[in-house]
């Protein structure tokens, strides 16, 4: 083989070529701000905006958008027969009270009554009359709805 010419050994010279070996970081990049994004989504807007009961189940339930404003009134009956408002655990007798004074500070005059489906209708009775004996007779029970095509 004949050796390289000075002209090619001058076109190589002035391309500048330089290997260069590393790697490409953009990929990686792009993927950890994903999953940020991702994260960030899922963190700050939860779809679960009280404390977590099995719902019963109805075919002609309407989804009711209010219910997770922040100001909303809502309260919770657990499996076991505890009672929440507003994520925190109290008794049907302070309801009333408690009740009261959401209206008050301006929440809507309707309370979100979310029933856990293996509670005693005992219990719910007692919450249901505790939040009217607190100047609310707008109640709705939550429920989650069945797809007709399952």
């Amino acid at each position: 083989m004949w050796p390289p010419s000075r002209a090619f050994k001058e076109r190589i010279a002035k391309r500048g070529a330089v290997k260069r070996a590393g790697i490409d970081s953009w990929p990686i990049l792009g993927v950890a701000i994903m999953v940020l994004i991702i994260f960030m989504l899922v963190s700050g807007h939860s779809h679960h905006h009280m404390v977590i009961a099995d719902l019963t189940w109805a075919q002609t339930a309407v989804a009711e958008p209010r219910a997770i404003r922040e100001d909303a009134i809502r309260v919770t009956i657990s499996r076991d027969g505890s009672v929440y408002f507003r994520n925190q655990k109290t008794g049907p007798e302070a309801l009333p009270e408690l009740v009261r004074k959401a209206v008050e500070d301006g929440a809507e005059l309707k309370v979100y009554l979310t029933i856990d489906g293996r509670a005693k209708y005992g219990d719910a009775k007692v919450v249901y009359d505790a939040i009217a004996a607190g100047g609310v007779r707008d109640i709705c029970l939550m429920a989650g709805k069945i797809d007709p095509h399952r």
